[in-house]
């Protein structure tokens, strides 16, 4: 379908404030209410578009019914953002809710790359940050237990990125374009960067396109801003409302008390000058390594923690960075997870690196690809906090290193698929005590984690199973620190 004429449209189309105020008639209403409400359709036309919402495998049907039915806009793929005259993109997408807060259901796709053109223009000059410099985002809680159509839009509000977010983008930018540029787009990856993807996930992810100077051809890729930075944003920015495209009725003063137990953020990067000269990457490794070859105590005593704490080496790092709140603005956004090794003087990890528990009666009803563990490892960053015992009696700890690591893509697809569908078959035949082990010799193993015996989940066949977790083998840990990262 088209959208309908109006004449006029009911919002002024290059006045950003008046596309804001407008849309925010859409909060706290269904798709079919809004579908329902729309007077200019006739029933014939509206009874295509419930059609369309019960098409599940046409995902961008939310963004176009937006678009065409409530903007009165016929979509289009061209480099323009949505309301050009006013330079705002559009962006409709779902979130869902677990214990924390809410999460982005998604990561959010910007535009397509060109490999022929877009290695040739600056990030200032770019159709990427032509179409996202000033977003309205639309937020729809879905909810697997109601039709698609009833799913509410809750969250709505312009924004645009902060400083020292503008810099990563910009720096991840630049290292996707440096990429096609040296001829090998074919080796793009989501690891690449922080907060910006080259993300894939196509109806059919093996189309190939041509690529410059080069006869091997590359998937089909897109700039994409990550789930666990959607995630943040939608947090602390739209729930919050703290906006950081300042309107007539900006709230910030009204919205600091938003929690009692809120969860407070502080910054590894307070000056986005340094990202014009330093990789984020390298400028936190940078601030790490002037303590290589400090005894572990005396750096807990040095920035004071409590070494008895049950978290005291990622209280540490980030002391060791600068940020004394609960969490890191920068690596929740990233997805970046702190992981503490001590290695043996030998070099070998003392433990098995752990990971999660799962649920033995959600993993049987999940494929590989949509699993917990899966999504762990495809969407996060690790930073390796690395001590040695110089002794047998393990009696002196010293800081050896620090290093970015994420999981190789050989071994998400190939060793942990495998490890991970034999565990599914083993809980399918009641085998919770016959789980994959350290000595099956793979890189990563199954085992208890609990607390007492009473840490137990249901099981397909009705008893109660210890609660497990995976774990990455020792022997693997050695391997990727030596290779140095990723």
């Amino acid at each position: 379908m088209t959208a309908p004429i109006v004449n006029p449209l009911p919002y002024d189309k290059t006045s950003p404030d008046s596309i804001l105020t407008y849309a925010k008639k859409l909060k706290w209403k269904t798709f079919s209410q809004i579908l329902e409400e729309d007077k200019n359709l006739n029933e014939e036309q509206k009874n295509i578009i419930r059609k369309q919402f019960s098409m599940p495998k046409n995902k961008w049907r939310y963004w176009h019914f937006i678009e065409e039915n409530f903007f009165y806009y016929n979509k289009n793929s061209n480099n323009e953002a949505d309301f050009p005259e006013a330079w705002v993109e559009l962006k409709v997408s779902p979130y869902e809710k677990n214990s924390r807060w809410l999460r982005a259901k998604e990561r959010l796709v910007l535009t397509i790359i060109n490999y022929m053109n877009d290695y040739k223009i600056p990030f200032e000059n770019s159709h990427l940050l032509g179409k996202c410099a000033l977003m309205l985002l639309i937020y729809y809680f879905y909810d697997k237990n109601k039709a698609d159509d009833d799913y509410f839009i809750n969250y709505i509000d312009l924004f645009e990125f902060p400083e020292t977010d503008y810099e990563i983008i910009k720096s991840d930018y630049n290292k996707i374009i440096k990429k096609i540029a040296e001829w090998k787009a074919h080796e793009l990856s989501e690891w690449d960067t922080i907060y910006l993807w080259a993300c894939t996930k196509w109806a059919d992810s093996s189309v190939m396109r041509e690529q410059p100077n080069s006869s091997i051809p590359a998937k089909q890729r897109a700039f994409c801003l990550k789930n666990s930075y959607m995630t943040m944003i939608l947090n602390e920015y739209l729930v919050k409302g703290i906006h950081t495209y300042k309107t007539k009725e900006d709230s910030i003063k009204q919205q600091l008390n938003w929690l009692k137990n809120e969860i407070t953020y502080g910054k590894a990067i307070t000056d986005s000058n340094i990202l014009k000269e330093k990789w984020f990457e390298d400028y936190i490794i940078s601030k790490l390594e002037k303590y290589y070859g400090y005894n572990a105590n005396d750096l807990l005593k040095q920035f004071w923690v409590n070494s008895k704490s049950k978290s005291n080496y990622y209280i540490l790092a980030k002391r060791m960075l600068w940020v004394n709140e609960d969490r890191i603005e920068e690596f929740d956004k990233a997805n970046i997870e702190i992981k503490t090794i001590r290695l043996k003087s030998n070099w070998v990890p003392k433990e098995a690196m752990s990971f999660p528990t799962f649920k033995y009666m959600e993993i049987i009803n999940q494929d590989y690809y949509d699993s917990d563990l899966y999504n762990l490892f495809y969407e996060s960053k690790f930073l390796f906090m690395i001590f040695q015992y110089t002794d047998t009696k393990q009696s002196n700890l010293i800081f050896k290193k620090a290093m970015f690591w994420n999981v190789p893509w050989s071994d998400l697809e190939w060793d942990i698929k495998t490890a991970w569908n034999k565990t599914k078959d083993k809980i399918k035949w009641w085998e919770y005590d016959k789980l994959i082990t350290i000595k099956d010799d793979m890189i990563i193993h199954v085992r208890p984690h609990w607390i007492n015996s009473k840490d137990m989940f249901p099981t397909p066949n009705w008893w109660m199973a210890t609660k497990k977790c995976f774990r990455f083998n020792q022997k693997y840990i050695k391997q990727q620190i030596e290779k140095g990262g990723n």
